[in-house]
């Protein structure tokens, strides 16, 4: 048994160094990723997220999307990103949950892309809305907003068509309203790690 397992780790792992980055040009890819949200204000000054209240905490988060290559460099991603609770609390006590969607659409630039380890950074616009849920009773709609993100990730090619793929990103976007006639502010930093599947160039 033990030298199955030695030998299964053995053969992964050369499964794995063995894989060369196959050019991304003129294929798409499918991407699915898990992680977490870090509510900030702008400036990174506190992390208020929802007008009066006093703090909001991080929460998971998953995204998941398809990417296009241009050209070896330069890709197209287009996301979406959902966090399903954030925990909003006014002075000591927790006071609302909130959920938003975001819609990204980005341009990415990759370093070295013939390399096993592939890294990126990039920036889009980003389309997002939410709900907000009352302790106690009450559902208020966060309305559509709009704002940015940049970002920065690394993909790991385990053959040339499946990569493990982690992001960090910080996005940003103008305050919201609530239907409660309240005010939000989508800002958080997002951290992720999955995977991305690349079709071949025909198919």
């Amino acid at each position: 048994m033990r030298k199955l397992i030695l030998g299964s780790i053995l053969a992964l792992t050369l499964f794995a160094t063995g894989a060369a980055a196959e050019t991304i040009a003129n294929r798409f890819g499918l991407t699915g990723r898990v992680g977490f949200a870090i509510p900030v204000k702008p400036g990174f000054m506190d992390d208020e997220f929802i007008n009066g209240t006093s703090d909001t905490k991080k929460g998971a988060a998953w995204n998941g999307g398809f990417i296009y290559g241009f050209n070896d460099n330069v890709a197209s991603e287009l996301e979406v990103s959902y966090l399903p609770r954030l925990d909003v609390k006014q002075g000591s006590a927790k006071a609302y949950e909130a959920k938003i969607k975001d819609i990204s659409l980005g341009l990415q630039y990759r370093f070295m892309p013939q390399n096993h380890l592939v890294p990126y950074v990039g920036a889009g616009l980003d389309f997002m809305d939410g709900r907000l849920k009352k302790v106690g009773g009450g559902n208020y709609d966060m309305d559509w907003t709009y704002g940015g993100h940049i970002n920065a990730g690394v993909d790991w090619f385990l053959t040339k068509g499946i990569a493990l793929s982690a992001d960090l990103r910080g996005t940003f976007a103008k305050s919201g309203d609530i239907s409660n006639g309240n005010e939000y502010d989508p800002a958080w930093i997002q951290g992720s790690f999955g995977l991305r599947l690349f079709l071949p160039e025909k198919w």
